[in-house]
């Protein structure tokens, strides 16, 4: 992203405060992409990375920054947001319906996290959705030196940004899943999610994460993410800013760069990103 006097490589995570920087895509690239949040795709195909390989990005942007936050409560947002609120969840919902075989609004928390979440673990990885993909598996082998919780993503981009435009985008959080809500006074962990719909339809009520999670659910995710808290175990200790990312991936994902021009590699494919698309001119 270039623009208002910064310059900066950003890695898109999803749920990690990601509709921010789609509104920053907005300010940056005013007319750009359709509607008032441009879609992943749009933004894609006017990325600044064509062609390059990560050696190059790193020489192009002296400031490589993606935003992490704890992925058990990442993993939580998206219950809520996608089998309780139902906001935007049309292709989440039919992946889960065809992966546990009944309705989706049956599931308990717990079972969403061991009936789907889990396969992250398996070959069938690609069956759950790319909200709920390991944060690791977004990055790219490069040297990250602007590493940001999600919680103080306005203070932190204010080191880019002038501050007129961090408060335009980054100062109030952007599509979470708690705004205009009240917390649900009473929840269990074996109520499925139509229960959860029904609270916030009428009340706009939702559960809390310690109302629904379970010592071996909790334990299952932190299993399950294991490389996540390791990578957040070395933001938080200072190491990662030195050193490349070095992780566990799923069976066929490779972050090696397309042998061939056009060919987009599995990495990119699961995250998204996609270094071969023309640019538009004009842009940046």
């Amino acid at each position: 992203m270039e623009g208002e006097g910064a310059s900066f490589f950003y890695t898109h995570i999803r749920k990690n405060a990601s509709t921010s920087f789609k509104k920053l895509f907005q300010v940056l690239y005013p007319g750009v992409c359709p509607g008032d949040l441009p879609s992943i795709g749009c933004m894609t195909q006017n990325a600044q990375v064509k062609g390059l390989t990560p050696g190059e990005i790193e020489q192009k942007f002296a400031t490589r920054l993606f935003v992490y936050r704890d992925p058990i409560e990442r993993v939580f947002s998206v219950y809520k947001n996608k089998l309780i609120q139902q906001d935007g969840a049309e292709d989440l919902l039919a992946r889960l319906e065809t992966v546990a075989g009944r309705d989706p609004a049956l599931l308990t928390f717990d079972e969403f996290v061991h009936e789907f979440v889990s396969l992250l673990e398996t070959e069938r990885w690609s069956e759950v959705d790319g909200h709920l993909y390991p944060q690791v598996w977004h990055l790219l082998p490069i040297t990250y030196n602007k590493v940001i919780c999600m919680d103080n993503v306005y203070a932190e981009m204010l080191d880019l940004l002038p501050a007129g435009v961090c408060d335009e985008v980054f100062k109030e959080p952007s599509n979470s899943t708690t705004r205009g809500s009240v917390p649900l006074r009473w929840a269990d962990p074996d109520c499925p999610a139509v229960y959860f719909r029904k609270k916030y339809a009428r009340h706009k009520a939702l559960p809390s994460l310690s109302q629904l999670i379970t010592p071996t659910t909790e334990t299952r995710l932190r299993e399950i993410y294991a490389d996540d808290y390791q990578m957040i175990h070395d933001v938080e200790g200072g190491a990662l800013s030195s050193r490349r990312m070095a992780v566990a991936l799923p069976p066929g994902l490779d972050f090696s760069p397309p042998v061939m021009a056009g060919q987009r590699s599995p990495s990119e494919q699961a995250s998204g990103l996609n270094f071969d698309l023309a640019e538009q001119r004009g842009v940046g």
